[in-house]
């Protein structure tokens, strides 16, 4: 079956990243800018095409029927092949007629993805949808969980975020290089796309004024600009989260504390 898809559907910012195959990838910057309606297009092109299976990821399963599982629908409604793809709603898989897959999976328990096995090949491409929701460890998993045969077929893993804290370990672990001011990083196993609502030609202006008219410096400087946030004066920087249930027992009190933000306290 030929299948011919207009260019002119893609944001052209992204067209130079369809065939892209570097080993990670991230595409990240301010709110609107598209990078997850680009990125879910060229999934659907890769399973037409054959060859790659995808599993698709958030921090919650529950959270992914609303976004990822939804656009992913509306670019096949969109391209015209709903007659050639099977969505199985309550596993939420998609399944094309040549035998490639997208599995929708949250990170809640991530032993459940080695069960994971495609009806056809193995799973090529994972991608993180808000990739700041998830820990280093979590990530650690996946790659440990892309690596394998695939007949030729290079792998990827795809993170999409608004960068929400400097401090955050994706910025530690994949910005070193990174030059403040451009918009593009590229070495041998990174690439990296900065893009904001400029980027995005389909937006409406409405939701351009909302943007530009941003009263706050944080959410500005975040979601508008498609900066590193940087929220004032902390009081404390060296922290992480993590899940102490499993150790709680060996605490005998417990305090809780509220910070409301204030760099100048009133």
């Amino acid at each position: 079956m030929h299948i011919k898809i207009d260019e002119d559907i893609f944001n052209p910012v992204y067209i130079p990243y369809l065939n892209n195959d570097t080993r990670i990838q991230i595409y990240y910057g301010g709110a609107s800018g598209g990078k997850s309606v680009f990125v879910f297009q060229r999934c659907v092109i890769d399973i037409l095409k054959g060859g790659r299976n995808y599993l698709i990821i958030r921090n919650t399963a529950n959270t992914l029927r609303a976004s990822a599982f939804n656009e992913i629908k509306k670019v096949i409604a969109k391209f015209q092949v709903q007659n050639i793809f099977k969505i199985n709603k309550s596993e939420m898989t998609i399944t094309c007629r040549n035998g490639y897959q997208i599995y929708f999976r949250g990170l809640d328990d991530i032993e459940k993805l080695k069960s994971i096995i495609p009806e056809k090949g193995v799973i090529t491409d994972v991608v993180v949808e808000e990739a700041t929701e998830t820990k280093e460890e979590d990530f650690r998993q996946l790659k440990i969980r892309t690596r394998g045969l695939t007949g030729g077929i290079k792998k990827r893993i795809t993170l999409l975020f608004n960068p929400i804290m400097r401090n955050h370990w994706i910025f530690k672990e994949f910005f070193t290089n990174w030059i403040e001011g451009e918009n593009e990083y590229h070495d041998k196993g990174l690439t990296i796309l900065k893009t904001t609502h400029k980027d995005n030609t389909f937006l409406e202006q409405e939701d351009r004024d909302e943007l530009e008219n941003e009263k706050d410096p944080y959410y500005y400087a975040v979601y508008t600009k498609g900066n590193w946030g940087v929220l004032g004066d902390l009081v404390f920087t060296n922290w992480k989260v993590e899940d102490l249930s499993k150790i709680k027992k060996q605490f005998g009190t417990f305090y809780h504390g509220l910070d409301f933000g204030y760099s100048n306290d009133p």
